[in-house]
């Protein structure tokens, strides 16, 4: 994976977790695709993948979702994020703020 990685962009950050790449942009259903990060393996979150979503309006989508089924709040020192983990799909969804693309400035 992380091969094929480094075909389609350069890494921009090494991260505890793993690599964060610049590529494309890729263009995808829900928008170009700019960041791709490879994680690295995490027995506590041992789903086949996740994404990241950037919102257009963060407080809104975080009054609306956060107390609901699923939704949990994670605080990092320079940003929060609202994870999205439903038992029925082996799948997670994080929506950070500041998205990741602001703050790395992309």
């Amino acid at each position: 994976m992380l091969e094929a990685a480094k075909k389609i962009g350069k890494i921009i950050k090494e991260t505890p977790t793993g690599p964060l790449f610049l590529i494309g942009p890729l263009e995808t259903v829900s928008g170009p695709l700019k960041l791709l990060k490879i994680r690295k393996y995490d027995p506590t979150r041992p789903e086949l993948g996740d994404a990241d979503f950037t919102i257009s309006n963060f407080q809104e989508f975080e009054k609306k979702y956060l107390s609901k089924p699923n939704f949990k709040l994670i605080r990092r020192p320079n940003f929060y994020m609202i994870e999205l983990m439903d038992p029925e799909f082996n799948v997670r969804a994080y929506f950070s703020n500041p998205p990741l693309d602001k703050q790395l400035n992309i």
